[in-house]
Order: structure tokens, then sequence, then C-alpha cells
């Protein structure tokens, strides 16, 4: 599963069944991924947007589940069908690959 990049050792070797809605209910881990980049896209209008972005994000998590993902993103003036909201989260994405490329670089690793 994890081909060469990782070694698992003999202890290890039945890491897989711990979780296993993992293995048993195909695309079930699609919401982790989805959910990271949603929560970095509403930061990236935070950054974007400053203290002015704040009550409407209270408000937001207020709300918790009683509306749908699109009217709980319009709360914060987040399209959620718009690339260009989600291009902010993964642009986060990149800025945190670059800082850990250049760590790894000062620290001879690479």
């Amino acid at each position: 599963m994890l081909g060469d990049s990782v070694e698992l050792t003999e202890g290890y070797r039945t890491w897989w069944s711990y979780i296993p809605h993992f293995i048993h209910t195909p695309g079930y881990v699609y919401a982790y991924a989805y959910g990271q980049l949603l929560a970095l896209s509403v930061y990236r209008r935070y950054q974007e947007r400053g203290e002015a972005f704040v009550p409407a994000y209270l408000d937001l998590l207020k709300a918790g589940g009683s509306k749908s993902p699109e009217e709980l993103g319009r709360m914060v003036d987040c399209d959620l069908a718009d690339p260009g909201f989600w291009d902010g989260g993964l642009t986060i994405i990149g800025e945190t690959l670059d800082l850990a490329e250049a760590a790894a670089r000062d620290a001879g690793r690479i």
C-alpha cells in the first residue's frame, strides 16, 4: 500500500486492520481531504479579510450542521462552486511544502 516509501517493522504489519473502514468502505477518506482543503481555503479568506472576517466566521461555527455546505460557505462569502475559492487552500499547501523543502535543504536532508 505504501510502496517502498515506508518500512513497516514486524510490530506494524497489521496496522491496516486498526481502522477497518479505510479498507472496507471505499471512498470513505475523501472527506478528510475535502475537510482539510475546505478549512485551509476558509483560512485563506480570513488572511485576506483580517478581523472583519471573524464575526461571520463565528456565525458559521454557531450554525453547525444546520445548513448545507454551500449555504454555510456563503455565510463567510465563500463560494464552494468557485475553483478560485479552492485555489486559496491549495496555495497554502504549496507555501507549506516550500517551507518544508527549504527546511530540509537547510538541514542538509535534500
